[in-house]
């Protein structure tokens, strides 16, 4: 009777500690992440009452006679089962659909022993892992898990070329709210018409005055495009002169060339006059052998200049459809000595499309007024033309921006953070890291729904999620529990018939040694 009341309590024992589970499994239906526990059992050793025997002869054998000695834990293991989706819209709640752990960083200097009560998970050697995804950002702009503020771990973008080494170590993700980023300007591109007919100078209304349309502009002529008047006028002996837009009077005669200057003495305009020469004013239209565009273009650090470029077209004899291209100006920056800032530009005569570009790599080097490192951006002309209209050319696009803060930021399946800024960059900041545990049920369960590694759930790797058949990420939504109420509430029935079982073998077995000790009265 000795030996039932211990199996009886066995049983007590084993179901307590089976209703502790499923209290604990039901406490947590609503905790984020949390994974049901399961215990089972198995039969506690058995003593040997009679060993079995083989038959011998013409006599069989016999089974062994043993009785047990009640039941003991077999084993409590933790269902890694992935729980429903809760959508929250909070774009760092984090749901990973699949196989993996977030990775945390514990502060502090403490072991976490996996066969220790209440383990801890504050070590700084160590990461601990859990699946419940509702981080948030503290106010250093790191990512951090809400219930306890430990650090979420992954990757940062190399400070130099903005690009994210996955297979570095895991460290802390900062979002750069308090800092501000900007690009240099690498490129520059041309777009629209060089007007084919620059330098030239066509008669509009000869007015009477016996022009011809036969006009010439000289190499280096700073005549302005649009109308023009040519004034002659009679001298009072006879003879007469020529003034362009109310200028310095030049003689004139019939079939002679004249040439008209600029207030410098510069030639800028020549014409010739037919045998009929009177006083009158006729009108022209130029179009200057000169065009100005300007661009804005970024440095490093986010300061903009405004850079002038400067198309003549080469009005050399027997030089055709040639325009000579110069950087000639810049604010808040000087153009960097000994750079070209300029070369040449062949058009096609047939179909007006850009033939050569001379150098063949085009470029622009400024140095910003101060400290400022030298500016270096390429100028791509390949979409200029030249046709018979108007000179449009335009710097169409350049991919440099000024100095902007972070506004919001995206986290996509795979764990990147991208980041857009208010100066229109859209950049990674960061890429949460995903652990592969060889055993996930071999990890221990800490507090704030974590879990630490042990020695039997092997060495843990980091890799991105959605890779090496990991889950891939979804934000604004959290895993919830993985506990189903039905079954817990039918394991706790049939549990509670266990233990009540136990505790009548205990009872029964007390009656009997009370009528045995009874037989000596």
């Amino acid at each position: 009777m000795i030996g039932a009341l211990y199996s009886g309590l066995t049983g007590l024992k084993t179901h307590q500690t089976k209703v502790n589970i499923i209290g604990n499994n039901l406490a947590n239906i609503n905790t984020i992440g949390f994974k049901k526990s399961r215990v089972l059992f198995r039969e506690a050793f058995a003593m040997m009452l009679k060993g079995g025997v083989s038959a011998t002869g013409e006599r069989g054998g016999t089974n062994p006679n043993q009785v047990g000695a009640g039941v003991q834990l077999s084993s409590i293991d933790v269902n890694h089962k992935n729980g429903s989706p809760q959508i929250t819209d909070a774009a760092t709640d984090l749901m990973i659909r699949g196989k993996g752990m977030f990775v945390l960083g514990a502060p502090d200097a403490a072991n976490v022993d996996p066969n220790a009560r209440g383990s801890s998970a504050s070590a700084s050697s160590i990461k601990v892992f859990t699946r419940a995804g509702n981080f948030g950002i503290d106010p250093s702009g790191d990512l951090v898990y809400r219930p306890n503020g430990y650090r979420v771990m992954g990757w940062s973008p190399n400070s130099s070329t903005g690009e994210i080494d996955t297979k570095g170590p895991v460290g802390n993700i900062n979002f750069p709210f308090a800092k501000s980023i900007a690009k240099k300007t690498s490129m520059v591109e041309y777009s629209g018409n060089l007007d084919t007919r620059a330098g030239s100078a066509e008669l509009k209304n000869a007015g009477g005055t016996g022009v011809l349309n036969a006009f010439n502009v000289p190499q280096g002529s700073s005549l302005a495009g649009g109308a023009h008047k040519l004034i002659v006028s009679q001298n009072l002996d006879g003879t007469f002169q020529a003034s362009l837009d109310g200028g310095a009077g030049v003689p004139i005669q019939a079939g002679q060339v004249v040439a008209f200057a600029d207030a410098d003495g510069t030639p800028v305009l020549e014409a010739t006059f037919g045998a009929d020469i009177a006083a009158g004013v006729a009108t022209l239209n130029a179009v200057s052998p000169e065009y100005t565009t300007t661009i804005g273009v970024y440095d490093g650090v986010g300061q903009q200049h405004v850079v002038k470029f400067k198309f003549t077209k080469d009005m050399t004899p027997d030089t055709k459809n040639i325009w000579n291209w110069q950087a000639v100006d810049a604010t808040l920056a000087t153009l960097t000595t000994g750079a070209a800032n300029g070369g040449s530009l062949q058009f096609n005569a047939q179909s007006g499309t850009l033939v050569t570009a001379t150098p063949a790599k085009t470029e622009v080097s400024i140095t910003p007024v101060g400290d400022g490192a030298p500016l270096v951006f390429d100028v791509n002309f390949t979409d200029l033309t030249q046709f018979a209209s108007s000179s449009d050319a335009i710097a169409s696009k350049q991919d440099g921006v000024g100095a902007g803060s972070l506004t919001s930021f995206s986290i996509g399946p795979d764990g990147l953070i991208n980041g857009i800024f208010s100066n229109g960059i859209s950049r990674p900041i960061g890429q949460t890291a995903i652990a592969d545990i060889p055993n996930p049920e071999g990890l221990t369960t800490i507090q704030d729904t974590m879990f630490a590694v042990s020695p039997s759930s092997g060495t843990p790797t980091y890799v991105t999620a959605g890779g090496r058949n990991m889950g891939e990420i979804s934000s604004g939504a959290l895993e919830m529990s993985n506990v189903d109420l039905t079954e817990e509430f039918t394991d706790l029935i049939t549990t509670e018939r266990g233990f009540q079982a136990s505790s009548r073998v205990i009872t029964t077995s007390d009656t009997i040694l009370q009528e045995a000790l009874g037989l000596k009265r």
